[in-house]
């Protein structure tokens, strides 16, 4: 079914495109508010609460991409739970993440050291444009931005990271 069709049963009130548009979309949301979330069970509360945010949402005839619309709805709602500081760790890059008795081994502590000196804005761009794999119309989408400042935002941000690699290995870490 189309995506714009989708968006405007469940506009209507249709619980079953409602359920749809969750059992497609679910797993990826949660991916990404994992990235930003201490521990699993918060990262599972932060994508219910974004999914009932789109839901709730009054307006939803301009929305084209559902995909975009929703990871926009997903980082305002992360980048806000930063900013009250309910949600301050940024977890290590692992596929399946998981907190309880987990073995250390397999992490990339040196990626999750450079990644935890970015911004939260930063950290973002970075998860959306390598970790999600979102092209530059999506992430700018997503963040309200052009193209052409999602690809300069993240050229800056690559500039970063390539400073912070470099200040790490003059410093013999």
């Amino acid at each position: 079914m189309r995506e714009d069709k989708l968006i405007r049963r469940i506009e209507q009130g249709d619980e079953t495109a409602a359920e749809e548009l969750v059992k497609k979309y679910y797993p990826e949301i949660l991916k990404y508010c994992i990235w930003h979330a201490p521990n699993r069970t918060l990262a599972e509360d932060a994508t219910q609460e974004v999914f009932m945010k789109a839901f709730n949402s009054r307006s939803k005839t301009n929305i084209t991409n559902s995909n975009a619309w929703l990871y926009k709805i997903a980082y305002n709602h992360c980048l806000n739970k930063l900013k009250r500081k309910s949600i301050i760790t940024f977890l290590p890059f692992k596929e399946d993440y998981k907190i309880e008795g987990e073995n250390i081994e397999g992490y990339d502590f040196e990626l999750n050291l450079i990644l935890s000196k970015l911004k939260p804005k930063e950290r973002a761009l970075v998860v959306l444009r390598i970790i999600e794999d979102k092209d530059y119309a999506d992430i700018a989408s997503i963040l309200g931005i052009s193209q052409q400042a999602a690809r300069k935002r993240f050229e800056r941000v690559k500039e970063k990271i390539l400073k912070i690699i470099e200040g790490r290995n003059k410093d013999g870490q």
